[in-house]
C-alpha cells in the first residue's frame, strides 16, 4: 500500500466527508463561472449543458450531476451574480459615513470593473431581454429589481428628513436605478473605453441626484 493510500484510509470519515464537499462545492463553481462566460458571449438562447460543460473543462454527465438542467444552473448563475454583487455593495456601504454616502457607494460599485465589465453587463442584458418573454426570468429579475430599488428608497428617505426637503424618494430611486441600467448598455454599444464609459456614467447620475440634493452630490 503507497503512502498516500495510507493516509487516506487513516484519515478521520468526518475530514474525508469535507474534503468530498469541498471538492463537490468548487466544481459547483467552475460550472456556474463558465455558465456566466458562456451567457455572456452568446445569450440565454444559446447556452447548452455541453456548452457550459465545455467552458467548464469537464464533461456533460458531470455538469448534469450538479445541476439536471439547464434551467437550473443558469438560475444559480444568476444569483451567483447578484450575491457577489450584493456582497461587494455591502463592503463599500460598511465604510459609508450617512445616506448620500451609501448611494454614492451604491453608484460606484455599479460602474466599477467588478460590477460593470463587458461580460458581467452581457450576462444582465441577456436575463433582462429574455424576460420580456419568460415569466420565470422576468418575476427573478424583477425581485431583484425591487430589492434594490428599495434599498436606495430608504436611503434617499433618510437624507430627505435630514435635509427638511421632500421628494418622491421611491420615484428618484427607480429613476436612478433605470439610469444605471441604461447606461450600462450605453457603455456595451458605445464602443469606447470601458473605464471612460464608467467615468461618464458615474457623473450622469451624479448630476440626476444633484437635482434632488444639490449640496449632496
Amino acid at each position: 500500500m503507497s503512502t498516500r493510500e495510507k493516509n487516506r484510509k487513516d484519515a478521520p470519515a468526518g475530514k474525508r466527508a469535507s474534503r468530498r464537499e469541498e471538492k463537490v462545492e468548487e466544481r459547483r463553481r467552475s460550472l456556474i463561472r463558465a455558465a456566466i462566460k458562456v451567457i455572456a458571449k452568446k445569450g440565454l438562447t444559446g447556452v447548452t449543458m455541453n456548452s457550459i460543460a465545455t467552458e467548464a473543462k469537464c464533461s456533460f454527465g458531470v455538469a448534469a450531476f450538479h445541476f439536471q438542467s439547464k434551467e437550473g444552473i443558469i438560475f444559480a448563475a444568476l444569483d451567483h451574480a447578484a450575491e457577489e454583487y450584493e456582497a461587494y455593495l455591502s463592503e463599500l456601504r460598511e465604510t459609508s459615513s450617512g445616506p448620500a454616502d451609501r448611494v454614492r457607494s451604491m453608484i460606484q460599485a455599479d460602474f466599477s470593473k467588478r460590477a460593470s465589465g463587458r461580460a458581467s453587463v452581457a450576462m444582465w442584458v441577456a436575463f433582462w431581454a429574455e424576460s420580456v418573454r419568460v415569466g420565470s426570468y422576468r418575476e427573478r429579475c424583477g425581485e431583484m429589481r425591487a430589492h434594490f430599488n428599495s434599498m436606495v428608497a430608504d436611503d434617499l428617505k433618510e437624507l430627505a428628513r435630514m435635509r427638511g426637503v421632500e421628494i418622491d424618494a421611491d420615484q428618484v430611486a427607480v429613476s436612478l436605478n433605470a439610469m444605471i441600467s441604461g447606461l450600462w448598455i450605453e457603455s456595451i454599444v458605445s464602443g469606447g473605453p470601458v473605464s471612460e464609459g464608467q467615468s461618464r456614467a458615474r457623473e450622469a447620475c451624479l448630476a440626476f441626484l444633484r437635482l434632488h440634493f444639490p449640496k449632496d452630490f
